[in-house]
């Protein structure tokens, strides 16, 4: 893995277009396997590849938090601009991409010739950006576009022909694909890839639909779970060529959902190609307001079951380790009950001293699976200061799909009746200033439920 840090000396030109570009000279060495894209050759897939990181485009309808108030976060500029640079936002997105996207891309690029740009504008924190200078570096593959123009999600036309002036590549197809600063793509994605990237499928799109996800916790990634998305942002690919004129075909870059309805479009899913990564600073999650995350980024991940671990190690080598089933921090979890439970109509109450979101977990005894509305699950909270609970935080519970209890005050759930590979999992999250005294268990339905274990697990508070 040390080779995947090796310097190179990097030169620095102006782009015609005013933009800065950090390409490498044209007298630098080939590199060797992973340690940056080879020199061009006829038998390697030419790949050019682009990161959107952090473009400053308030008032496009492209994002949650630069669309009007009726759609999505309704930012003002100002509040936007704050919003796409604070720390919170940024730190963990440049410690992904150039930590793990990137070498990711290294090691995925050894057999092909990938161009990958990255684009950035001008107001980003200097610190960040030295981040990704410092990137270029040591990643041969990678060139850098700090520009003020507006930026999709494909790269331009600009930048491909500048991917392209350096190799003769001539009407040869190529692959052009997408990827976001919080996901990575699998050492097989390319060699996925080239198999598409034939003069016959010249305009058409590939989509690769397995992958895996997981929700980042203090660095690392907790709920591992398989994904199933054909047509995704993760990763698509359109098939690429110049024709006799100098235009280049198939830059268009229709809505991902959608991109079978523009152009013919491969769904391949016979291996994991990407993984994707949730966290609460990503522009889908943001709603104009503080919002729950872990019940709704759980509940998009429960899907196809539990990753397979030693898979996820053998496509993503810089998750190894990393990488956990548990629905939190495993060497926080507590364990609730102490052997089998027997949960009825009479309340089962657990005392719960820790402050924050947290993660419940029954597994059930034997091969039993919960019934729908079978267990229901009851929360005392209590207000920081002692103060009552407002609008705004029964409004939280809501959102977090969490319901008052006039009788008794609780806010309660029923227990998902969908297992997760390993128990049954609620995610339960009270807004800032306040938190769960007490967890109480008790059947909806006269029958008893065996319970192997119950355990929980506290989540990492939310940062602000």
């Amino acid at each position: 893995m040390n080779k995947l840090f090796r310097i190179l000396r990097r030169s620095v030109k102006p782009d015609q277009s005013g933009e800065t570009s950090h390409e490498a000279p044209a007298e630098a060495p080939a590199a060797g396997p992973g340690a940056g894209t080879p020199a061009a050759s006829p038998d390697r897939t030419l790949f050019i590849g682009h990161t959107r990181f952090s473009v400053h485009q308030h008032g496009s309808g492209y994002f949650n938090a630069t669309r009007g108030a009726d759609l999505g976060a309704g930012f003002s500029e100002e509040e936007y601009t704050r919003w796409l640079y604070s720390e919170t936002r940024l730190a963990p997105r440049t410690e992904i991409f150039t930590t793990l996207s990137l070498p990711q891309l290294e090691l995925a690029a050894r057999h092909h010739d990938v161009v990958h740009f990255v684009s950035y504008s001008p107001s980003l924190p200097e610190h960040h950006k030295a981040e990704l200078r410092a990137a270029a570096e040591r990643h041969s593959f990678l060139r850098l576009n700090e520009t003020t123009k507006p930026v999709n999600s494909t790269p331009s036309r600009a930048l491909v022909n500048k991917a392209l002036a350096e190799r003769s590549h001539g009407s040869r197809p190529f692959g052009v694909y997408r990827l976001d600063d919080d996901d990575l793509l699998s050492v097989g994605y390319f060699d996925q890839m080239a198999t598409y990237v034939t003069p016959r499928h010249i305009g058409w799109w590939v989509s690769l639909g397995t992958g895996f996800s997981a929700i980042r916790m203090d660095g690392k990634y907790a709920y591992t779970r398989e994904l199933y998305y054909p047509k995704s942002a993760f990763g698509p690919m359109a098939v690429a060529a110049k024709n006799e004129d100098g235009e280049i075909l198939n830059l268009s870059a229709p809505k991902h959902t959608v991109m079978d309805k523009f152009n013919p479009t491969i769904l391949d899913s016979r291996a994991p190609a990407y993984f994707h990564i949730r966290h609460e600073s990503q522009d889908s999650t943001v709603k104009g307001s503080v919002a729950p995350f872990y019940p709704e980024a759980m509940s998009r991940i429960l899907g196809e079951g539990p990753a397979d671990l030693n898979q996820v190690s053998e496509l993503f080598p810089v998750l190894s380790g990393l990488a956990s089933h548990e629905p939190g921090p495993a060497e926080r979890s507590v364990q609730l009950s102490t052997g089998s439970v027997t949960i009825s109509r009479e309340p089962v109450t657990f005392e719960w001293p820790h402050e924050g979101p947290l993660a419940l977990v029954l597994t059930p005894s034997g091969d039993a699976v919960l019934k729908a509305n079978q267990v229901q699950v009851r929360l005392t909270v209590a207000v920081d200061g002692g103060a009552e609970i407002d609008a705004a935080a029964s409004k939280f519970f809501t959102q977090a799909k969490l319901r008052h209890s006039d009788r008794d005050g609780t806010f309660w759930s029923y227990m998902p009746h969908k297992p997760s590979g390993f128990g049954h999992v609620l995610p339960i999250e009270p807004p800032q200033g306040l938190h769960v005294t007490e967890i109480t268990v008790v059947t909806g339905k006269p029958e008893e439920v065996q319970m192997e274990s119950i355990v929980a697990y506290p989540l990492p508070v939310r940062k602000s």
